[in-house]
């Protein structure tokens, strides 16, 4: 009982501590919940937004065979926009060498024109990156405010003091604000989020992924907004479109894997040689590179090295499909409930059933409720972390499991120390090791069987209460049995006040009939100094009569069933339960059989409180077969 009540303080205090972590995650928690995440995010619905996102990767080659230069992006650019696009989106930046200082060269100058030329059929966003040095090169420009975004206040976005921007005169021959390409890597490096909107030196702007979304649904400026009921996060507003951010103003996505990518990828080189397939009008274009030289090689769920340029396109995907995983407010509080059901399904399942059956229920808990977060985030994109209800439903069930057989073999050992009492060792043993319903291996030896039985016991109980005849029975049987164990004999059975005893059953006893000899006059001895207490005398406690017999019996195990009943059957038994009974007409005490006599005749030493003596011949009646 301690073993279970220890386990259940425990396994409550777990699920406890399991609920408090699902409420206020700590590092660790956190890094396991971005795991849990990353492994049901493949259950998400892929926005694959019906073919619409294609990437254009450019190689280390342009088409002269020379290193892809400006003027080679000039050209893909001109040959993109005759589709005509939904909207180009350059997920790299174009700064450095635009003058004024030294002079833009020609390739410059060509792709400032073919970009101007590509906004008058669709829009073109360029990208930009952070940095934190004030005053350096490409500082964004002072502007009171972004045509890309309107900011409302307390609204969580990233903050950087500078930014590497694109040339302003790729800037002016768009007119077109430039967007943030960066993306958000967590504590393990993983890219799973971007950022909505960015402040660069106090000024908003649009994350490349959701510009590109804005332009291509062609809806009006975003709004970026905080929402207290989302724990600090916020919302970025599109139309129709709504984007739940985090509190550090970010959203999550889920990369796709690489035959998906394949799908939607085209080789810079093939489309300016106009070899494979085109690009289909109305496409939304993203253009880049895959080169490990660009940097643009990030870790994410699908591997170390996926390309930043695809999972911009995933982003941009799921914001149009709006498939984007969400992580409600509500989460933290579902999770910590579910993490004390855990806990008790744990403790109920491991004290309610068997080792193996508890572990096989516990295992079909841990599926359902794994199918049902990953149903909840394929049907609605809701994300919920299965980690601490799987934990703490492991570990409670695991601590009820080993407190439940802490208890059980605590009962076993104390069951086999109260047996012990009433069989032999080599009983208890054979008993224990054998399977269920198999009995002990009967067999034919000699024994001495050995019965007593109390003087005038009916009468006794007739006058005696209960508890009283119980306090003086559990007495009388203390004594009886210790004095049978003490001479190597075996209890066989107590029923009511009398005792049945066997020597040389079930182990081997050198010259029984002289140790049960020995037994029947220490027994007399005992119990007749025994009848001498208060409490005997005022119970009117009478002699202990005894008879014994010495000869061949049967001895096993009857009864397969839930008792054990290990015992002996034969005429040697009979006889000597008749000549404990026929000490009533011979006014006797202890009464011995002739084998017994015979086989032990120095143990008939007359003593000075039993007169041993002949009786001669007498006859016992036996039932009738």
């Amino acid at each position: 009982m301690l073993a279970r009540k220890v386990a259940l303080v425990l396994a409550l205090v777990l699920a406890g501590c399991g609920a408090w972590l699902a409420l206020s995650p700590r590092a660790a928690m956190s890094a396991l919940q971005e795991r849990a995440f990353d492994t049901l995010l493949p259950a998400q619905p892929q926005g694959l937004s019906d073919g619409l996102v294609h990437v254009v990767e450019i190689g280390r080659q342009g088409p002269d065979g020379g290193p892809w230069g400006r003027a080679d992006l000039a050209t893909l650019v001109d040959r993109i926009a005759q589709g005509p696009p939904r909207v180009i989106g350059l997920d790299m930046v174009l700064a450095g060498g635009c003058g004024p200082d030294p002079a833009p060269n020609s390739a410059t100058l060509a792709l400032a024109q073919s970009l101007a030329r590509a906004a008058t059929q669709s829009p073109v966003i360029l990208g930009f990156l952070l940095n934190d040095a004030e005053g350096q090169m490409g500082e964004v420009e002072p502007r009171a405010t972004s045509p890309q975004l309107a900011v409302m206040a307390d609204a969580p976005a990233w903050r950087a003091r500078g930014a590497e921007m694109p040339c302003p005169l790729f800037r002016q021959s768009l007119g077109q604000a430039p967007a943030l390409i960066a993306l958000a890597g967590g504590a393990d490096g993983r890219i799973r989020s971007g950022p909505g909107a960015v402040f660069v030196a106090g000024h908003p702007y649009a994350s490349f992924g959701v510009e590109v979304a804005r332009q291509a649904l062609a809806l009006p400026a975003s709004v970026l907004g905080h929402d207290a009921a989302q724990g600090g996060g916020g919302w970025l507003r599109m139309g129709d479109h709504t984007i739940r951010l985090d509190p550090q103003g970010a959203f999550r996505f889920a990369p796709t894997d690489p035959a998906a990518r394949a799908e939607r990828t085209h080789r810079a080189l093939d489309l300016m040689r106009g070899d494979g397939p085109g690009l289909p009008p109305g496409a939304i274009v993203l253009i880049g590179s895959t080169l490990p030289e660009s940097g643009g090689l990030r870790p994410s769920r699908i591997g170390p090295l996926h390309p930043s340029l695809h999972l911009q396109a995933d982003a941009i995907e799921q914001i149009l499909t709006k498939s984007l995983p969400v992580r409600k407010p509500w989460g933290p509080l579902a999770e910590a409930l579910a993490t004390a059901l855990a806990g008790v399904a744990g403790v109920v399942l491991a004290r309610g059933l068997a080792p193996i059956a508890a572990s096989l229920a516990v295992f079909t808990v841990a599926l359902v409720m794994v199918g049902a977060v990953a149903t909840l985030a394929r049907m609605t994109g809701q994300l919920l972390d299965p980690t601490l209800p799987l934990i703490t439903l492991g570990l409670t069930a695991a601590l009820g499991i080993l407190a439940e057989a802490v208890a059980s073999r605590r009962t076993a050992r104390s069951l086999g120390a109260r047996m012990r009492r009433h069989l032999p060792h080599s009983v208890v043993q054979d008993l224990s090791q054998r399977k269920a319903g198999a009995a002990v291996t009967a067999q034919t030896r000699e024994i001495t069987a050995l019965f007593t039985d109390i003087e005038g016991f009916s009468a006794m109980t007739a006058r005696l209460a209960p508890e009283a005849l119980v306090a003086v029975l559990d007495r009388y049987m203390t004594g009886v049995t210790g004095v049978v164990e003490a001479h190597g004999g075996m209890v066989d059975k107590i029923v009511g006040d009398a005792v049945h005893a066997l020597f040389n059953a079930p182990e081997s006893l050198a010259d029984h009939p002289r140790h049960a000899i020995a037994c029947a006059k220490a027994i007399a001895a005992v119990t007749e100094t025994l009848r001498q207490d208060p409490l005997m005398q005022a119970a009117g406690f009478g002699r202990t009569r005894i008879g014994l017999e010495t000869g061949e019996a049967i001895l096993g195990d009857i009864g397969r069933g839930g008792r054990v009943d290990y015992t002996a059957h034969g005429n040697v038994v009979n006889l000597a339960a008749r000549l404990q009974d026929a000490n009533k007409t011979l006014g006797t005490q202890i009464l011995i059989g002739p084998e017994a006599a015979l086989r032990a005749p120095d143990a008939v030493t007359p003593g000075p409180e039993i007169d041993l003596r002949s009786f001669g011949r007498l006859r016992v009646s036996f039932p009738a077969p």
